[in-house]
């Protein structure tokens, strides 16, 4: 059952009682925080070593005014109690390292069998480094989001080019219109959350925009079969060994669109195979910590900003450590 979480202003105008004293009296006397503050984020960090597992995740979060931190969060405890490993300002791989390895011995890194995290480069190299005896393993959906975001530039190139035509045309002679009632350029500016969902998933009217669509431009057509086909390797059962076999045959489809749109996506293929394949050991993605970073921003929200940094990591301990 969902709960909601109450500011303490609000819990205090409840009771007819003067918001902010209660506040000040929480945060100063009733909660601790000054004992833990001394304690638990003296260093200018938070870890408890108690919630490392063996499967973990990293991701960072934006707490406020483009402060960000690094969450270290535990799969196993999802999503309450338990998740909340490491707490860490910045994201700079070298500093995180070594607050990490000075934080755990050589037993406890080698008790992590495998994380997850983004296709970001510290994120992984962090993972890498203090988890040596890890598997790194890269969100499959950020993988395919590459490749979507791919066939997204072709689509808004395709249209600047028609906005382009159309304003040297002769405005005097209406536009084109299709069987579907729309120009061409207003069934590109539609089809963006089309071309990223299955074809099971279209509506009659996605489906009848997306048929003028491929008929007029092949290289979408395309662009979006492959990107159901990258769908489809992921969701396969399949081990690593045979997935690089499929992903290898997709990757020749792929730079034989020879479409210069595509080279982040080959780029990041070249890059990150390995840890792409590691997908395949467990199917493990990044969700629980994109889950995790949800919390964290919906209780930002809630508490109607970060006003107290270090106190806002109290109470996110409290709820999630």
């Amino acid at each position: 059952m969902e709960t909601t979480a109450l500011s303490i202003k609000h819990i205090a105008q409840m009771y007819c009682v003067n918001g902010k004293c209660f506040a000040d009296l929480y945060r100063n006397k009733l909660s601790g925080y000054a004992q833990w503050c001394e304690r638990e984020l003296g260093s200018g960090f938070y870890f408890n070593a108690v919630n490392i597992g063996p499967y973990m995740s990293l991701d960072e979060t934006c707490l406020s005014n483009g402060e960000v931190w690094t969450f270290l969060t535990n799969k196993d405890g999802h999503g309450g109690r338990g998740t909340l490993a490491a707490a860490i300002p910045g994201t700079k791989s070298d500093e995180i390292i070594s607050i990490l390895i000075g934080a755990m011995g050589k037993t406890l890194r080698r008790k992590v069998r495998e994380v997850t995290c983004d296709l970001s480069s510290p994120m992984m190299l962090i993972a890498a480094e203090v988890f040596y005896n890890a598997h790194v393993v890269n969100d499959r959906f950020h993988v395919q989001q590459v490749y979507n975001e791919a066939v997204d530039e072709i689509r808004v190139d395709i249209r600047r080019q028609l906005i382009s035509e159309d304003n040297a045309r002769d405005k005097s002679v209406p536009p084109v219109t299709y069987s579907n009632g729309e120009t061409m350029r207003q069934i590109l500016a539609r089809s963006k959350h089309t071309l990223m969902m299955s074809q099971n998933k279209w509506t009659d009217i996605q489906r009848h925009r997306a048929n003028i669509l491929f008929r007029h431009y092949p290289i979408l057509k395309d662009a979006y079969r492959l990107a159901m086909e990258l769908r489809s390797i992921f969701n396969s059962k399949i081990s690593p060994a045979k997935a690089m076999g499929k992903l290898n045959n997709w990757y020749e489809k792929v730079s034989a669109l020879a479409n210069n749109n595509f080279r982040s996506v080959i780029n990041t293929f070249k890059n990150h195979a390995p840890t792409i394949l590691n997908y395949f050991r467990r199917r493990a993605t990044n969700a629980s910590a994109e889950a995790f970073n949800s919390k964290v921003k919906i209780f930002r929200s809630q508490m109607r900003g970060v006003r107290d940094r270090d106190f806002f990591i109290f109470r996110l301990v409290k709820l999630y450590a």
